[in-house]
């Protein structure tokens, strides 16, 4: 299945730079996006969401707002099944390249340091081709 088709969870509490991730997933072919300005209504379409089977593909997360929580990012992806693949996006302890945080055989939690295109644009077909 290609990413284009998936579906993408942003999870940032500044507008401008949730604004700049889906400009470049629609750079990159991309059209839909669930975006979500806090913690808590992260946890409103992925914990409590009304339909129990409704999943997100790839998870896009400012490790601010989930630091902000007090939350550690590796149990709450763990502990959050709706969610395939995760990426923390944290400018300070990102690496130029994703690193891996967490993976079993099916999912994976990543740490990156930028949302640009040319960050996103290898990742995305990366994880399409392990598929």
């Amino acid at each position: 299945m290609s990413y284009k088709c998936w579906r993408i969870l942003i999870a940032d509490k500044q507008p401008a730079l949730q604004f700049r991730i889906g400009k470049t997933f629609n750079q990159l072919g991309y059209r839909a996006l669930t975006q979500v300005h806090s913690f808590r209504e992260l946890l409103g379409v992925t914990h409590y969401a009304c339909d129990p089977f409704e999943h997100f593909d790839l998870m896009i997360i400012n490790a601010e707002l989930i630091a902000a929580a007090g939350v550690d990012p590796v149990r709450f992806f763990q502990s959050n099944a709706q969610i395939r693949y995760g990426v923390i996006h944290d400018t300070v302890r990102g690496q130029p390249q994703p690193q891996t945080i967490y993976a079993n055989h099916r999912r994976q939690l990543m740490l990156i340091r930028n949302t640009d295109r040319q960050t996103l644009g290898p990742l995305l077909e990366h994880l399409d081709v392990q598929e």
